[in-house]
């Protein structure tokens, strides 16, 4: 089995494990009465954090699906109105066994929503092959990163692109536009050491992993301009002190690492990266005496609480995963191996979590490092999708 294909039953499994959780069925009355009334129900808007996590949800299986049938030598209409058909029909199939799950709220709004996000994830697809282009121009002489070419690499670029954006609520207000600007004439306003040392890691760590890019300088700073520029157009965003700091010192030691030696360099982001997650893990450092339950089921989390504060966690989280298995492995033989122990190590903070007041421990975050592995072994593949 493919990595492409191994992609495509984990997130399979993800939708259908997130659409019936928590698993416990009961039929209702009148399932025929029930059905009627979720295909009658108007309501389109079920609130931001509903309708994102419904679109969120149904975008990397569309982007793998699609990806697989393209390296099975689907054409590319045919495979994309494959995965169309088959998502949406997964969802309307999913949102019908919700009826029977007392715990949810089955809604054909939840199918629209579903399939604008089958819909985003086929144009994910078709922005692959750009990025294997762009991962084809690179000619990494560095004895540690033995790919010939590593569009994850850029793929993880863009999900920092992604957190700085977040929530993607457009604005065109001018107002907003001087509000944003003005945490940079009141430098004590909404100054964070803690968002300064993100962004300045989070800038710094993308260096070793696009040493071998032609255009690493430029699209770096590029990278941090149009960040800068989608917060005066985006909702509850600012362009702070300590994120254009962080930016600024995040390139130059990109520059600096640029110009010494690769390996050196790599283990010390290496270091620094799992350093910062990890310190994230174990905040506020405040021990209970009762250790509360861990929640072995995967995802369960994300849907407590905010779902937008959630995803953007689980998104942040993603990032720093991402970092760390793309920098610990290199495009080794043993980068599998790499992965589990970076998953082994997640867990162990998850466990750790059960005596921190305010967290929710459970094994997501151990999942992610080897998903990180599947993809960035699709990657690799020497298949052309393209053909």
């Amino acid at each position: 089995m493919t990595a492409l294909r191994a992609l495509v039953l984990v997130c399979a499994t993800l939708v259908v494990h997130g659409s019936l959780y928590p698993w416990r069925f009961a039929a209702p009355r009148s399932f025929t009465a029930a059905l009627w009334a979720m295909l009658a129900d108007g309501r389109w808007w079920t609130g931001r954090g509903d309708v994102v996590g419904n679109v969120v949800l149904f975008v990397p299986l569309a982007a793998v699906a699609q990806l697989a049938l393209r390296e099975a030598a689907w054409a590319p209409r045919r495979a994309g109105l494959w995965v169309l058909l088959c998502g949406a029909a997964l969802a309307m199939l999913l949102q019908v066994l919700q009826i029977a799950v007392p715990a949810r709220h089955a809604a054909l709004s939840d199918v629209v929503w579903n399939t604008l996000g089958l819909v985003i994830g086929l144009g994910v697809a078709a922005s692959v092959e750009p990025l294997r282009r762009l991962g084809l121009q690179w000619r990494p002489h560095d004895t540690w990163w033995r790919g010939a070419a590593e569009p994850i690499a850029l793929v993880l670029a863009l999900l920092w692109l992604a957190l700085q954006w977040w929530p993607f609520v457009p604005t065109l207000d001018w107002q907003h536009i001087k509000d944003a600007l003005k945490p940079l004439s009141h430098p004590s306003l909404r100054w964070s050491w803690m968002s300064l040392i993100d962004t300045l890691l989070g800038v710094a760590v993308l260096g070793p992993l696009l040493r071998a890019h032609p255009a690493r300088a430029a699209g770096l700073t590029a990278l941090c301009l149009l960040a800068a520029a989608g917060k005066l157009l985006i909702a509850y965003q600012a362009v702070t002190l300590p994120f254009v700091l962080g930016c600024a010192l995040g390139v130059a030691a990109c520059h600096a690492g640029w110009r010494a030696p690769a390996v050196p360099v790599r283990r010390l982001l290496l270091g620094l990266a799992l350093a910062w997650f990890t310190l994230d893990e174990l905040r506020p450092f405040h021990w209970g005496d009762n250790a509360r339950s861990f929640q072995w089921l995967p995802f369960v989390s994300l849907l407590h609480g905010s779902m937008l504060s959630n995803l953007l966690t689980l998104c942040w989280n993603l990032y720093w995963l991402g970092a760390v298995v793309l920098l610990a492995s290199g495009g080794a033989r043993r980068s599998g191996a790499v992965a589990l122990g970076l998953a082994g190590w997640v867990l162990l903070l998850e466990l750790l979590q059960t005596h921190l007041p305010g967290r929710t421990p459970d094994i997501t975050l151990a999942l992610l490092p080897p998903l990180w592995w599947l993809a960035a072994r699709a990657a690799r593949q020497p298949a052309d999708i393209a053909r």
